[in-house]
């Protein structure tokens, strides 16, 4: 006798096997603040980001099914050639362990797609911005407004019409980069991304109007040429002018 499907059920199971996946990884379900931090902006990537994910994770089940397929067929055609019944049988095993490893994956993957989206967090505060992401490697990167020398905005053509974007933030130091868009290939310690945010602008923004007030304030990178820089240059001139006149005066009083 079948039942139907149960959302709730297949709900409880995922999240049940979810809590056992973050307790193995240990991997915390909340982000910590900055230590220090004031005046914290935290959120996550938008919804049509999991979306974005989801449709590059098909794409590629595709073109990996493709590869397998071509692969057996290959595979068929040389199992046809084959007259010893041991390497028959050991070739049909091998198109056997295929099939099973790429449907065995497609779960595992899948998940991993979800988590990625549920546990990656933004947080902006007063001095810094945190970006936590990754499931089997975490990492977390907080980088100081005082040393941002760069903020764009960058999307792809499947972005746009999904209407989200990437910010991507330098600091003093950081290279180009050869980022892909969607990983942290090619990302140096000196660059971080709020990744799939539907907002671009109000986070710019806000980024730039606290990397404006850190120059404002006197903070940040002595190489930075921003607000407050030519202030202790001044100051070390007059103290070089200062100590060369009073030894100048020693000078003349030992003669």
């Amino acid at each position: 006798m079948g039942g139907k499907p149960n959302p709730e059920r297949s709900l409880k199971v995922f999240e049940s096997l979810k809590v056992w996946v973050l307790r193995f990884l240990r991997v915390p379900s909340e982000p910590e603040l900055p230590v220090g931090s004031a005046d914290a902006w935290v959120f996550r990537a938008a919804p049509n980001y999991y979306r974005y994910r989801l449709t590059l994770w098909a794409f590629a089940q595709v073109v990996a099914l493709t590869g397998l397929v071509g692969g057996l067929v290959l595979l068929s055609g040389l199992i046809e050639t084959v007259t010893h019944p041991m390497a028959v049988l050991g070739l049909k095993g091998a198109e056997a362990l295929a099939w099973i490893a790429f449907l065995a994956q497609i779960p595992f993957s899948l998940a991993v797609v979800n988590l990625d989206f549920e546990l990656r967090w933004y947080i902006v505060s007063d001095r810094s911005l945190r970006i936590r992401e990754g499931i089997v490697s975490l990492r977390e990167k907080t980088l100081t407004f005082a040393n941002v020398q760069n903020v764009e905005i960058r999307r792809n053509p499947l972005q746009r019409y999904l209407g989200i974007a990437d910010v991507r933030v330098r600091t003093a130091g950081g290279g180009g980069g050869n980022g892909d868009g969607k990983g942290q290939v090619g990302e140096s310690m000196h660059e971080a991304s709020f990744r799939g945010v539907d907002d671009p602008e109000k986070i710019r923004s806000a980024i730039l109007e606290r990397v404006r007030r850190q120059r404002d304030s006197g903070l940040g990178d002595p190489d930075d040429r921003g607000v407050g820089s030519e202030e202790p240059l001044r100051a070390a001139e007059t103290l070089r002018r200062e100590a060369g006149l009073l030894r100048a005066a020693f000078e003349h009083q030992g003669r």
